[in-house]
């Protein structure tokens, strides 16, 4: 039986994904320990909106001060949590629930992108499924099924979306074009990087020369996206402006930066986030050997990537596109790179398996020049041990229990705060604290952050004196009135800065937590 290459559809394409599926789900249930919700954040906010939209108040931010509308995530995730909350409304008890979700959601996905590599790309069904299996199984990508985060849902919506948008360019038709564009909608709706679909599709339309599906395309998506973009640009103002780096919608805060830093501040972030993701690669896929090789092995693994991507362009033109825009907006994005690679990191596996297939081609080619072969050769074997590495960087990870080490980090560090709030504190207090979704959650009090999210600071930190002019600006936004940090809040040198002095607000500070954590009272001077 060939390993590589084009094979007709058979019984194997049929329980490839099958197989993929079974055993990312075993996989990832099988890894992962229960943890309170809110430790990422993200996954706090997610259900904070939830249980608002299922206790019928609205997709609003329940956790600050007059609860403002929820504009900073899409509203799909959350609207899946709220069909699991009014089934289950009791919290904490529904975390079993919730945490089926994304174990199903991945095994789907990975049984989606499966079947994706078989019938799209050519790829033998046992090569397709290693490569999905073992990249939606890496350590990282285990990490984001095992939390409460939108991208398992975001990736099999996405490869609908490429089955939708291949069927449109290959037959053309205005239902395949429609049914295109509404996916991609939808994949927008569950995560705001999914915008970048939008013109992929478009362009893979036009170069099938189908202008009436690309125009119809791009009718449904506007459609389908149109209601949230001017609910959330008509809800934006509700948000207190120092609440907004944080909270509030995404674009007009990337914007903003650059429209005040200018292209230096766009290629200071590209350099950083390329560094980022390269040194990423080389830990990931080449754990062991001689540390000197990795950023060779890494350029080759980069090789064997581009290699994939241009043997699918023909097959796969919507993918290809927009696997080139995404890498693009992750290098100029102000964040850390690696959560973004992670959500697709399953169709990473598949354009290194192409890449690895085109090279063993190009390498047993009749009549290839022996430095040919030899380069193809070494390709594949670059493509190989890369995989193999990603499967040991794994394995060691599991059995190490780095598969929840963030996530039971975060919560050894937040307990205190939430004893400390619960014990000591009204109902109706306002609480200034670090993992304050998490706080909320675990305490029913309100609560605003204690630092505020910028693109400067992920370039340079903040300042403990810009930090402690934060802090002040977000305790009178949400009327705190405590201030509690963790251990290990970065805001504990900021608070520090408002005990003294001729400004109010002042933190006094009332009590010492267990690990060395600290709650203030709030003088408001009056």
């Amino acid at each position: 039986m060939k390993l590589f290459g084009s094979a007709p559809w058979s019984s194997a394409d049929t329980w490839a994904p099958l197989v993929t599926a079974i055993t990312v789900f075993t996989v990832v249930i099988a890894v992962f320990t229960p943890q309170p919700a809110g430790v990422f954040w993200d996954d706090g906010v997610y259900l904070v909106s939830a249980r608002s939209l299922a206790l019928g108040e609205g997709y609003r931010f329940a956790n600050l001060p007059g609860s403002p509308a929820a504009v900073h995530f899409p509203p799909l995730w959350p609207a899946l949590l709220a069909l699991v909350w009014a089934v289950a409304p009791d919290f904490p008890a529904n975390m079993s629930w919730f945490r089926v979700l994304n174990p199903v959601l991945a095994a789907t996905g990975s049984a989606l992108a499966c079947a994706y590599a078989i019938r799209t790309l050519r790829l033998h069904p046992v090569v397709a499924a290693i490569a999905t299996t073992s990249f939606s199984l890496l350590l990282p990508v285990l990490v984001l099924a095992s939390v409460l985060f939108a991208e398992p849902m975001f990736f099999c919506v996405l490869i609908c979306a490429f089955f939708a948008t291949d069927r449109a360019a290959r037959s053309g038709g205005w239902r395949s074009a429609v049914m295109g564009g509404v996916i991609v909608g939808i994949g927008a709706l569950v995560r705001s990087t999914g915008l970048v679909l939008i013109p992929a599709t478009v362009v893979a339309l036009l170069l099938a020369r189908r202008p009436r599906e690309a125009a119809l395309a791009t009718a449904a998506a506007v459609l389908v996206l149109l209601p949230w973009q001017l609910w959330s640009g008509l809800h934006a103002s509700e948000l207190a402006e120092p609440l907004r780096g944080n909270y509030g919608p995404y674009l007009p805060w990337f914007a903003d930066a650059v429209r005040q830093r200018g292209a230096s501040f766009v290629a200071a972030i590209a350099r950083q986030n390329i560094t980022s993701l390269e040194n990423t690669v080389a830990i990931v896929f080449f754990p062991i050997g001689v540390r000197e090789l990795r950023p060779l092995l890494v350029a080759l693994i980069a090789v064997v990537g581009a290699l994939g991507l241009i043997a699918a362009w023909r097959r796969a033109t919507t993918l290809v596109l927009f696997m080139i825009a995404y890498a693009a907006l992750i290098v100029v994005w102000p964040y850390a790179p690696d959560r973004f690679a992670w959500a697709v990191w399953p169709l990473v596996g598949i354009v290194l398996a192409v890449g690895a297939t085109e090279a063993w081609r190009l390498a047993r080619r009749p009549g290839a020049p022996r430095g040919e072969a030899v380069a193809a050769y070494v390709l594949v074997g670059v493509a190989l041990l890369a995989c193999t590495g990603g499967a040991f960087y794994t394995g060691r990870g599991i059995s190490r229990g780095w598969a929840d080490l963030a996530q039971r980090r975060n919560a050894e560090r937040l307990a205190p705060v939430v004893d400390w709030v619960r014990a000591r504190t009204p109902m109706e207090a306002v609480i200034a604290c670090d993992g304050e979704p998490l706080i909320h959650l675990y305490t029913g009090r309100r609560v605003v952050p204690v630092h505020i999210l910028s693109p400067d600071e992920y370039l340079a930190g903040t300042p403990v004196q810009q930090g402690a002019d934060d802090l002040r600006r977000l305790i009178l936004a949400g009327g705190a009135d405590f201030a509690v940090l963790s251990a290990a809040a970065a805001a504990q040198d900021a608070a520090a800065l408002l005990q003294d002095g001729p400004d109010f607000p002042r933190l006094i500070p009332i009590d010492t937590l267990p690990g060395g954590g600290v709650a203030y009272r709030v003088d408001r001077g009056r």
